[in-house]
């Protein structure tokens, strides 16, 4: 048994790298975030290592992710960013179809309360959620490990509709971003790292739900539009944010027994493939009428998590400044509307004396 945090998550990280490393060398899709999924749950399963990281750690790949996300958002990124107006009412508008959708069938078929469904049908978010879902009267382990099997799905399944509908090679497209990072900018370099810092430090002052990701990509976003800056995060940060992304997934999903896995996992995973094929079909209505391309589209409406799927979009350079754009609503929407609803039909729990 490892005592020591550090002692565990370093083993954890290793097990990650290792995964990610053999689905790199393999030419699989997202290899640093699937390659360290499959290792750390192999592990789990066989020599029953649960993976666990420090929570440190989680925050330093959500800032290095948010200021990955924010250096999209170039001049030339913004002056075309009106075109994604109607694009982000549509997202919208199937957010709250695909959560009325998902909350009748955990309420029907997973006989779930009216609670907890609420909280395992919200389109992406899980920090969020899971959070808020503390603080009232729901089964908190069926709704994270709703989202954790829905998300696990859509990462698996988004790479293959990718390479369906545009015909590229997602492994090589892989490859070229990450091959496509030379360090030959020390200044620009410098300035990335301090904006990445003071972020991780603003963040950590002023407390508010998603602020690890969301506050470094606000703060990376402006600088990069204005031009103030034109470097991103190194290689080597950008694939320990994903590691550690992959290794926190494999902790969550983990950590539950099959019987589990088998009464609620695979409802949700269903409900993931159906939403992820409801995405699709909204991707190909709008592309002709906002004249965005279908691939960005459909990582744009998945309803997953805005760091996983933001980290899907910077390994194979699919927009990520829109599809960032777009989770980053959605998590806002979630925080704006989730509290209100769950006021309505869910009863709060007592505060703890």
């Amino acid at each position: 048994m490892l005592r020591s945090p550090l002692v565990h998550g370093a083993v954890t990280l290793l097990i990650g790298a290792a995964g990610g490393l053999v689905f790199f060398l393999l030419h699989l899709p997202l290899p640093w975030v699937l390659g360290s999924i499959t290792s750390s749950v192999f592990f789990s399963r066989t020599v029953k290592h649960r993976p666990r990281l420090p929570g440190i750690w989680r925050s330093y790949a959500m800032v290095a992710i948010g200021t990955m996300l924010g250096a999209g958002f170039t001049p030339d990124v913004m002056a075309r960013s009106g075109a994604w107006l109607v694009s982000l009412i549509a997202m919208s508008l199937l957010s709250l179809v695909f959560g009325l959708f998902a909350y009748t069938v955990f309420r029907r078929w997973g006989k779930m309360g009216r609670s907890t469904a609420l909280f395992a049908a919200m389109p992406g978010g899980l920090a969020v959620v899971s959070m808020l879902a503390e603080d009232y009267k729901t089964e908190v382990n069926r709704v994270v490990l709703c989202h954790s099997a829905r998300l696990v799905v859509l990462l698996v399944f988004a790479p293959i509709v990718i390479q369906w509908i545009s015909g590229i090679d997602v492994a090589d497209a892989g490859r070229g971003a990450l091959a496509s990072s030379p360090i030959d900018d020390p200044l620009g370099y410098g300035a990335i790292a301090l904006a990445t810092v003071c972020s991780w430090l603003l963040a950590n002052r002023f407390k508010f739900p998603s602020a690890m990701l969301l506050l470094p990509l606000a703060i990376s976003a402006i600088l990069h539009a204005t031009g103030a800056i034109s470097a991103s995060v190194p290689l080597i940060v950008a694939i320990f944010a994903q590691i550690v992304i992959g290794s926190n997934v494999a902790e969550r999903f983990a950590g539950y027994g099959i019987r589990q896995i088998i009464h609620d996992g695979w409802l949700a995973a269903v409900v993931g493939i159906v939403l992820a094929f409801g995405s699709l079909a909204a991707a190909s209505l709008m592309a002709p009428i906002t004249g965005i391309k279908i691939a960005p589209l459909f990582l744009a409406y998945l309803p997953g998590g805005a760091p996983e799927l933001g980290v899907v979009a910077l390994s194979l350079m699919i927009d990520p400044a829109m599809v960032a754009a777009h989770h980053v609503l959605r998590v806002i929407l979630i925080v704006s509307i989730l509290p209100v609803l769950a006021g309505w039909t869910v009863q709060r729990r007592k505060p703890r004396p």
